[in-house]
């Protein structure tokens, strides 16, 4: 049976590269948004699939510096995965940076964008 909170696809499903944080408490871009037409686009995070072996961390998402996202907790040596039906959709209108408070964290998004 089809989750209740799925929401119908509007857009199209693209995947983030796999990026290493580099630097702790530094924003990284992980999502550009890809450039549309007469209509601007924007995007939804779908999934977010990270894993760490430095500890106990924080996960942070942010457009232009806004967190769009809860902070999320990492455990040690763990596939953290959350699916879009425990993701708040919010809906960005730029490119989607990622923040932790230790480097060394591997992480990768699937995102839905809208628009032409």
């Amino acid at each position: 049976m089809a989750s209740p909170y799925r929401q119908k696809v509007r857009g199209i499903r693209k995947s983030s590269l796999v990026i290493t944080v580099a630097a702790n408490a530094t924003p990284e871009v992980i999502w550009n948004l890809t450039q549309g037409g007469q209509n601007p686009r924007t995007a939804i995070i779908r999934k977010i699939m990270a894993y760490n072996d430095v500890g106990a961390i924080t996960l942070e998402f942010a457009v232009a510096g806004v967190n769009i996202l809860p902070v999320l907790r990492l455990l040690n040596n763990i596939d953290n995965e959350w699916l879009e039906d425990e993701i708040p959709e919010v809906e960005v209108g730029g490119d989607i940076t990622v923040e932790t408070d230790l480097l060394g964290v591997q992480v990768q998004l699937e995102i839905e964008e809208v628009g032409s």
